[in-house]
């Protein structure tokens, strides 16, 4: 059940130029073979990207310095990004943390629970994102303490953050 993303090497993937303490780069999310793969980009390499519409997400952040707390804050923008893009997923790696990725957005407010539905012996969550009709399902997939202590820590792998 884990996702096998690799932190951030700290290091430009097209010029392997090394990024310096507050220094801005983008990481992007690549789906390749059913994997997510991890790409860090200087602004000038990312800037010169002419396709990026295999990215599955991006986000632009800063190497910490060392005097900088160590619990780093997350974009709430790139959790919600991550949660919308994974919709129509049916793989149940990508269910599992998108599950994760709402409880998240609810305890951040950012959706708000509606209801709780079930089909097929299955429980959904019904979520709306304040000042938008629509509403999202999330399947509750029933993770036993390990399987959500997996998900956690490849989710705060990916965005670098304590969650």
């Amino acid at each position: 059940m884990e996702w096998n993303i690799t932190r951030s090497e700290r290091r430009c993937t097209s010029c392997q130029k090394l990024f310096e303490e507050g220094e801005a780069f983008v990481s992007a999310l690549f789906d390749q073979d059913n994997q997510l793969q991890r790409r860090d980009y200087c602004p000038a390499c990312w800037d010169a990207q002419e396709d990026r519409s295999g990215a599955f997400s991006f986000w632009r952040t800063r190497v910490p310095r060392r005097d900088d707390d160590k619990k780093p804050l997350v974009d709430e923008n790139v959790v919600m990004d991550f949660f919308l893009r994974m919709a129509d997923s049916d793989d149940e790696k990508r269910l599992n943390f998108r599950y994760i990725l709402a409880l998240i957005l609810m305890r951040r407010k950012q959706l708000k629970f509606v209801d709780i539905r079930r089909r097929e012996g299955r429980e959904y969550l019904v979520l709306r994102r304040p000042r938008h009709e629509a509403e999202h399902e999330v399947l509750n997939p029933d993770l036993d303490d390990e399987q959500l202590e997996h998900v956690r820590e490849d989710l705060s792998q990916i965005l670098e953050a304590d969650i």
